[in-house]
C-alpha cells in the first residue's frame, strides 16, 4: 500500500508536520510504502472560476497542482495535515483543494481516481476551545464523500501553537501512530 501525505503547513518540524510523520511511521510500521509532500515547496495558483460565463476550464497540467494530484492518484491512502488558520484549514491546503475542482471535468475525472482511497486529516490548532472544530473538518468530509474516499479517521492536537509543542502530547503522537497502522 502506497499512503501519501499532505502538508498543509508552511512550517517544517512543526506541530502538524510532527502528527503527519507519526501518521506515516505507523504506516510503514504495517510496511506501507509512504511520502510526505511539502506543499509549501510548491507554487500553486488560485484557480479561475469554473462555472458560468467566466469559466476557464484551463488545462490542470499546465500547473504544479497535476504533479501533486497524480501522487493522490497513485496513492491508496491520503493524509492531508493542516494547522488552524481563522478557524479553518490553512491557505495551502485551501490552494491544493481548490485546485482539484479543475480535474472534475473531461476524461479522467479525479472522482472517478479515487473511489475507496482512504484518508486520515491531521489537525494542529493552538486554540483549545473545540467548539468550531466541525467546521474546519466538514469541508475536508464533504469531499471525501464526493470523491468517494474513505474517511478513517482524524487526529485533532489542541493548545499546541509552539514548534515541537505537540511532542508533550504523547497520546497524540501514538494516537497517530496507530492511525498509520490502522491503514
Amino acid at each position: 500500500m502506497k499512503v501519501v501525505a499532505f502538508v498543509g503547513s508552511p512550517r517544517k518540524g512543526g506541530n502538524t508536520d510532527t502528527l503527519i510523520e507519526q501518521v506515516l511511521a505507523g504506516a510503514a510500521d504495517a510496511d506501507h510504502e509512504t511520502e510526505k509532500v511539502y506543499l509549501a515547496d510548491y507554487v500553486l495558483t488560485p484557480i479561475d472560476p469554473v462555472y458560468g460565463e467566466e469559466a476557464n476550464w484551463t488545462d490542470p497540467r499546465q500547473d504544479v497542482a497535476d504533479q501533486l494530484i497524480d501522487k493522490m492518484v497513485a496513492a491508496d491512502a491520503v493524509v492531508l495535515g493542516t494547522p488552524v488558520y481563522w478557524f479553518s484549514v490553512s491557505g495551502l491546503l485551501k490552494l491544493f483543494i481548490d485546485r482539484w475542482s479543475l480535474y472534475q471535468r473531461g476524461d479522467e475525472r479525479l472522482r472517478d481516481l479515487t473511489p475507496g482511497k482512504k484518508l486520515v486529516v491531521v489537525v494542529a490548532m493552538a486554540d483549545s476551545d473545540t467548539s468550531y472544530l466541525e467546521a474546519v473538518l466538514a469541508p475536508l468530509r464533504w469531499a471525501a464523500k464526493w470523491l468517494k474516499m474513505q474517511w478513517v479517521g482524524e487526529v485533532v492536537a489542541t493548545g499546541v501553537s509552539d514548534p515541537g509543542e505537540v511532542e508533550q502530547h504523547p497520546d497524540l503522537l501514538a494516537d497517530a501512530r496507530a492511525l498509520g497502522q490502522s491503514l
